[in-house]
């Protein structure tokens, strides 16, 4: 392109030359033959001389270096000449303007070095207490001795604080917590924060974990005293994991590990409190934990399926329906059971997409079977979780299951907790009406001996009821016989006054399928009356009647 100079070159000419005169670094401006063209205020600034005295001069008078100046590019350390002879350390950084001209930036070394420090303090340590933060926590933790003790302290509902007060309170009850620990640690050990409501003290050698135990007692003590914040006193309390570990082959991740893992579990407990790590409790949740997280995994490459449990009346023991349940074939510890394959569900947030592959997998199969065998098949029955039963679309779903599995309404039974039904708004109570009126039913499920007579004015559809395994095994003979005469007394009234049958779950041995039918429970399933079948097993039960 040709011509004179176009409004936006004027423009960023003018943008540049206002970089060059308000920069915070020096700048020169050198001809080829090194005489300096024109200089900025900060290099000015920087030399003690005004620009008058700088412009015209060879770079010689302004700097000393080995480098060569004359270089269209470079990167050197120089140093700068003051009037009195007085040198600066400085870096300079040469690259060209044009064919004639060169920019050199200067950068004062000391005021680099000084900003370099800084920055490394800022990464270090923890920006609001000033303590330590996690980076130089691992750090002492990889040139750690022999036997490292470890204390992790959790400040217990912190995010009320912030939450309440706001983050500038929050700020402030931390720097109070980090400066009562620091008088609390320092004649035994060091402090940090590693997290946002979390604190790390650090022994050496200890010689047991009574010490530790020792500290955290005095730091509960310290923080038993309230912190005054707007005029609001807050209490502080923490709930501590305590960990002495021998440190060879060790990394600094793992040593630290295990003192948060023992926090944990602290706070599981009821928090405020402290625990001691435990290396073999560790294992087993280690790999409760690696399954839990694979379970998204597991869904996807089909190790988890539905398996079918058949429920039998006690009167003639015909199998009247088949409770969908989800197993877990794993390749290492073998066939999982429901409740394990749920709880993992639950801690991983999978139990919504679980609950909808196991109901849409159940459909779908009592579809197949009723279009191979034909009516009547024993119903089907499947547990939804509270997820489910929460679902605004819960209705949309079972009738689209329905519709797509050519199933009709009457053959599905949902089983619901008594707790999960009692929690449910109006609205939700709406969904299961409008699906019993569909023809669904809904099978109340209580676990222990809880009380029948609270669902009398719930309003939820319920079409009967079902007691778990620890009702069951108050019937059988080696139960006291306090317990096994409350039992008895509980399903005795149960009979006589619920609507809807009454039926019974993980029931294990003949005597108590019999006390069971004798007290006029309608039906029941578990190890009794064989493991949950496989949709094929389910095929050949359903061929041989």
């Amino acid at each position: 392109m040709t011509g004179g100079s176009t409004t936006d070159d004027i423009a960023l000419a003018g943008t540049v030359q206002a970089h060059f005169e308000h920069s915070p670094l020096g700048f020169a401006v050198i001809d080829d033959s090194g005489l300096v063209r024109e200089v900025n205020a900060a290099l000015c600034d920087l030399v003690g001389r005004p620009a008058d005295t700088l412009t015209g001069l060879h770079v010689s008078g302004v700097f000393t270096t080995d480098a060569d100046l004359g270089a269209d590019r470079l990167h050197a350390d120089a140093q700068l000449i003051h009037p009195d002879g007085d040198r600066t350390a400085v870096v300079l950084d040469v690259a060209p303007l044009d064919p004639s001209l060169r920019a050199v930036v200067v950068v004062n070394s000391e005021e680099t070095s000084a900003l370099r420090a800084a920055l490394i303090r800022q990464s270090l340590n923890d920006l609001v207490t000033g303590l330590p933060n996690r980076t130089q926590l691992l750090q002492w933790l990889g040139r750690c001795p022999d036997v490292l003790g470890l204390v992790h302290l959790d400040v217990d509902g912190f995010h009320v604080v912030n939450e309440g007060l706001g983050h500038d309170a929050g700020d402030r009850l931390l720097k109070s917590v980090a400066a009562r620990l620091l008088e609390i640690c320092a004649p035994h050990g060091r402090v940090a924060r590693t997290g946002h409501d979390v604190f790390t003290i650090v022994v050496d050698n200890p010689s047991d974990a009574l010490g530790l135990i020792g500290i955290v007692e005095d730091v509960d003590a310290s923080l038993a005293e309230p912190v005054y914040l707007d005029g609001v006193g807050v209490g502080v309390t923490v709930s501590a994991g305590i960990s002495v570990q021998h440190t060879r082959g060790r990394t600094a991740a793992d040593l630290l590990r295990t003192a948060e893992v023992a926090a944990r579990w602290s706070r599981q407990d009821g928090r405020a409190r402290w625990t001691l790590y435990d290396r073999p409790r560790d294992i087993r949740e280690r790999s409760r934990f690696t399954l839990a997280a694979s379970i998204a995994g597991a869904l996807e490459n089909g190790e988890i399926g539905t398996r079918y449990a058949p429920v039998h009346s006690l009167p003639d023991r015909r199998v009247v329906a088949l409770e969908a349940s989800v197993h877990w074939d794993h390749p290492e510890h073998g066939l999982l059971s429901q409740d394990a394959v749920l709880d993992f569900a639950e801690s991983t947030g999978n139990a919504v997409r679980l609950g909808r592959v196991v109901l849409a997998d159940a459909c779908a199969q009592a579809g197949r079977w009723l279009a191979e065998f034909g009516a009547p098949i024993p119903l089907v029955a499947v547990r939804l979780t509270a997820h489910q039963c929460r679902e605004p679309e819960l209705v949309a779903v079972v009738r689209r299951l329905l519709a797509d599995a050519a199933l009709p309404a009457d053959r599905l039974r949902l089983v619901v907790e008594g707790d999960v039904l009692l929690s449910l708004t109006p609205e939700q109570v709406e969904e299961l009406d409008i699906l019993t009126v569909d023809g669904v039913s809904v099978l109340h499920e209580q676990r222990g001996a809880g009380r029948f007579d609270a669902f009398g004015g719930t309003g939820v559809p319920i079409s009967g009821h079902r007691v778990d395994g620890s009702v069951v095994r108050g019937l059988d003979h080696t139960a006291q016989p306090l317990v096994r005469s409350a039992v008895v007394g509980m399903l005795s009234w149960a009979v006589r006054n619920l609507d809807g049958d009454l039926s019974a779950q993980d029931v294990r041995t003949e005597a108590e399928a019999s006390a069971l039918t004798r007290l006029g429970i309608t039906a029941a399933q578990g190890p009794y009356f064989g493991d949950p079948l496989t949709p094929d097993e389910v095929r050949d039960l359903l061929r041989g009647t």
